[in-house]
């Protein structure tokens, strides 16, 4: 059900968000873009604690200030990804940790389960998602500095560590095949020379 903006107001009551619709009270439980790739800013779901659409706001600009702007801020935390260029600590809860990280957008603590929640699909880049389900991203966990690598080594994803050892035993090898390549072209040199010499 496509809602009219005009009819609608957000505001927020302790972790959800109350929605005033056509006069009648309802609580958002979660809110979803249709397009989050191809269209972001138009089309967001409105849904209650079951999972079910209340209905969608097709142009939320068209909101009352106060209701666009809790709705952004709502939106940006849920598919807003910080990009993490420092880990300042990283402390035991239980089977989880508790992180401090530097970001392109400031400081965050969040909480993590446990290692499954450090993913290494694109080394070396690796993504983390909290609690919460909110995601960070590094970019390159080799770029971080000694500090940072040494608080969660242990919680370094496996194809992470698997992709930086291939990244050097193929450098190596390209560095052993240079080397072999320079002595064969001297010895085939001299081949060369007793060919001409023989024709």
């Amino acid at each position: 059900m496509n809602l009219d903006p005009a009819a609608v107001s957000l505001k927020k009551n302790g972790d959800k968000i109350e929605a005033l619709i056509d006069g009648d009270t309802t609580f958002v439980d979660r809110l979803a873009r249709a397009f989050p790739h191809s269209n972001p800013d138009q089309f967001v779901s409105l849904m209650d604690e079951l999972g079910h659409e209340i209905g969608i706001i097709e142009n939320p600009k068209k909101l009352d200030d106060a209701s666009r702007n809790l709705l952004e801020a709502e939106l940006k935390a849920i598919y807003f990804v910080p990009t993490i260029s420092a880990i300042t600590s990283v402390v035991s809860k239980g089977t989880g940790s508790l992180w401090t990280v530097d970001t392109d957008d400031g400081e965050y603590t969040f909480r993590i389960l446990g290692r499954d929640a450090l993913k290494g699909d694109e080394p070396p880049a690796i993504e983390i998602t909290d609690e919460n389900g909110k995601r960070y991203r590094i970019d390159n966990y080799w770029d971080l500095d000694a500090d940072s690598r040494d608080l969660t080594s242990d919680l370094l994803p496996d194809k992470v560590v698997k992709a930086r050892y291939y990244t050097r035993s193929i450098s190596s090898s390209r560095g052993s095949g240079k080397s072999r390549g320079s002595s064969s072209r001297g010895s085939s040199s001299g081949g060369m020379s007793g060919s001409i010499g023989i024709r």
